[in-house]
């Protein structure tokens, strides 16, 4: 049983050294936690699956709680999350809990801006991983995935934060018997699966099958690599498009 005292003393060394944030989602906060201090998360999805949906409760929801965010956002701007956030959490409580900037895309403007708000953050959430860059010593803005995800893994660690990003994923899922992602179908994942801590990809059955009751489940594929994950769910509610616990009664 040696393998097992292992395993529950790494277990419990991750929990010290990287504490998890709650989600105010119980599943993404149990058997493979969504947020962790100090580590990159990245959650994956196709279009119309919801990530940016699934972030901003998440986001919120932190808020709420008395946490602090900054989301970083190449994708939407300020009032479009203004509005997406309201629209999934209409009572939202604490706006001044959240600090939002559609102007950064530079992963080095993105640590200063943070660093600017003189401020303990719990979540950074970036929307999305493929909008970011960096700038080279001759001012060219280039995209080097591992450079930026490995750069905001150490940022995380050094202020003990987590940082979620958002990535849209590559059409082979919608090629594949199910549909199902795989982490594969992450742009650059090979360039990136040694500096990210873990990944989650986000799926609905309902999208693909013309599913039209109002309780769908969401699937979430949870680990650190295709070959060791945990599939996490929830439910999406068609009328509100909003995500919510697991609960097979309403099904």
């Amino acid at each position: 049983m040696e393998w097992m005292d292992h395993a529950i003393r790494k277990h419990a060394d991750l929990k010290d050294r990287f504490p998890i944030i709650h989600t105010g989602f119980l599943e993404l906060d149990s058997m493979a936690p969504l947020l962790r201090r100090g580590t990159v998360s990245l959650l994956g999805s196709r279009p119309g699956m919801g990530r940016s949906t699934l972030a901003a409760q998440i986001a919120a929801n932190i808020a709420d709680s008395g946490g602090y965010v900054v989301w970083f956002t190449t994708v939407l701007s300020v009032g479009e999350i203004v509005e997406k956030i309201l629209r999934v959490k209409p009572d939202f409580q604490c706006p001044q809990n959240i600090a939002l900037e559609d102007r950064v895309g530079d992963g080095r403007e993105l640590q200063q801006a943070v660093m600017e708000l003189g401020q303990r953050i719990d979540l950074v959430v970036v929307d999305d991983l493929q909008g970011m860059y960096r700038i080279s010593r001759g001012g060219q803005a280039i995209f080097d995935a591992a450079r930026i995800c490995a750069d905001l893994r150490d940022f995380a660690r050094s202020q003990n934060m987590a940082v979620l990003l958002l990535s849209r994923l590559t059409r082979a899922s919608e090629y594949r018997r199910g549909h199902h992602p795989i982490s594969v179908d992450i742009p650059h994942w090979e360039s990136i699966k040694r500096v990210v801590d873990s990944v989650f990809l986000l799926h609905r059955d309902g999208y693909y099958t013309g599913d039209t009751s109002q309780y769908q489940v969401a699937t979430i594929a949870a680990g650190p690599s295709i070959d060791r994950c945990a599939v996490l769910s929830l439910l999406w509610d068609k009328m509100t498009g909003r995500f919510l616990p697991y609960d097979a009664r309403l099904l």
